[in-house]
């Protein structure tokens, strides 16, 4: 039963949007403030507009194009409400492995924007994920013994004996926090900058041990992106120390970059073509164990669920560095499936 939670609230959150989005009339006729009728040629000029506030197409009459739609998801501080739904499945290798070692990572990050005032956005993510690990869940019961103390407990027979048992459940709960300008750079060649600075948090939520840090951890994140007719280039970096939590496990100093590489292809489906690997330092490890840097390659495309836009994708990575002397990531295929709720529905 625990282990459907996160996957049920992540369905029941997409039904009831698309019942809700199914249950709207056209987006270019709903009751309000909006002109009863537009000409064709405002509304073409309107969807043209990859900058506008959707709530003013609509206001006009218009329904908002697919292009805009996905131009605002390109956007990582954009005014939409995205549930995230993210499947990594990891291919794990290193000393004493025994072969290769399979992770399995489901995670649901609802996002969604406040309002601070006019000139400014707050953007806030709740990353959750349930985990299946390929480790003993005895060995977070020998976190912080002494050698005699490990030798001792029965915890460590049954660790060695198979430490590679399977273990489920969450992990840790997680939120970001990035105030953002609502309005972006413009630059000379048609192409826009956005950014935002904020603060990042771990909750040792994890319904296991050895599938979380144990520990409260703060610090700070930032995101810039560069986003033009072509091309979507950007960085979206956060750190973590640790601040609290239980004692008998190792300080947290743990850095995450995802990077982001896309090719915007023209069309309806709007194919992006390219990469969004994340970057992991961990700096209390020893030198040479402390980074894993994947690149790779990917597709997605925008689909519709009646009314409801959806962004699919799926992309591999392979980890040209990673640690040399830990079990870590080889390789990782991830899936991802993303409604999008724009906030002029609300």
């Amino acid at each position: 039963m625990r282990s459907s939670i996160g996957l049920a609230l992540c369905m029941q959150l997409l039904s009831a949007a698309v019942n809700a989005a199914s249950s709207l009339p056209e987006l270019g006729n709903l009751p309000g403030p909006q002109a009863a009728t537009a000409d064709a040629e405002t509304c073409q000029q309107l969807q043209q507009n990859f900058d506008i506030d959707l709530k003013e197409v609509v206001k006009a009459g218009c329904k908002p194009s697919d292009q805009q739609i996905s131009k605002l998801m390109d956007n990582p501080v954009g005014n939409l409400v995205l549930l995230f739904n993210q499947y990594d499945y990891t291919a794990l290798k290193g000393p004493n492995s025994n072969g290769t070692r399979y992770l399995g990572r489901y995670s649901f990050m609802p996002t969604f924007p406040i309002s601070l005032g006019e000139d400014w956005n707050l953007i806030n993510r709740i990353p959750m994920a349930y985990v299946s690990a390929p480790i003993n869940q005895d060995a977070g019961n020998l976190a912080g013994l002494s050698p005699n103390e490990i030798l001792a407990s029965p915890d460590f027979h049954s660790v060695v004996q198979d430490p590679f048992e399977r273990t489920s459940g969450f992990g840790d709960l997680g939120y970001v926090g990035v105030a953002s300008p609502k309005a972006p750079i413009r630059l000379d060649n048609g192409a826009k900058l956005v950014w935002g600075v904020g603060a990042t948090a771990l909750f040792p939520t994890a319904s296991e041990d050895v599938l979380g840090q144990g520990k409260y951890s703060l610090g700070p994140t930032a995101v810039l992106a560069y986003m033009s007719e072509d091309w979507l280039l950007g960085a979206f970096p956060q750190h973590w120390w640790s601040v609290a939590g239980d004692d008998d496990r190792s300080d947290v100093s743990l850095t995450n970059l995802q990077y982001f590489i896309q090719r915007v292809i023209p069309g309806d489906a709007q194919w992006h073509v390219g990469m969004s690997p994340n970057v992991t330092v961990n700096w209390k490890a020893e030198s040479g164990n402390q980074v894993t840097f994947p690149i790779g390659l990917g597709a997605s495309r925008l689909v519709k669920l009646g009314d409801l836009p959806i962004r699919i994708g799926a992309e591999v990575q392979y980890s040209a560095i990673h640690p040399d002397d830990q079990i870590a990531s080889r390789w990782n295929f991830r899936l991802t499936i993303v409604p999008v709720i724009p906030t002029f529905l609300f």
